[in-house]
């Protein structure tokens, strides 16, 4: 095909994709901005609740030890 006249519909749609093309690009990078803040907001909820952590709370009473053992367990039989 040789390089010849263009139709209406042709300069038409190219004419489209000059001026809204960057428009689409810029809404498309704005819109990846908003799903990853919205993703880092998710995952931090979800570690926040598998983990028990509530926003504002330090003075949180810390779980006490284990109580030490009232025999002292004998290592000797586990050395060779």
């Amino acid at each position: 095909m040789g390089v010849g006249a263009q139709s209406g519909f042709e300069v038409a749609f190219q004419e489209f994709v000059y001026y809204a093309g960057p428009m689409i690009q810029l809404a498309y990078w704005l819109v990846m901005i908003v799903a990853a803040l919205w993703a880092v907001t998710l995952f931090k909820r979800w570690v926040e609740f598998r983990t028990g952590a509530k926003a504002g709370a330090t003075d949180t009473a810390v779980p006490a030890a284990a109580p030490a053992p009232e025999k002292a367990i004998s290592i000797d039989e586990f050395v060779e």
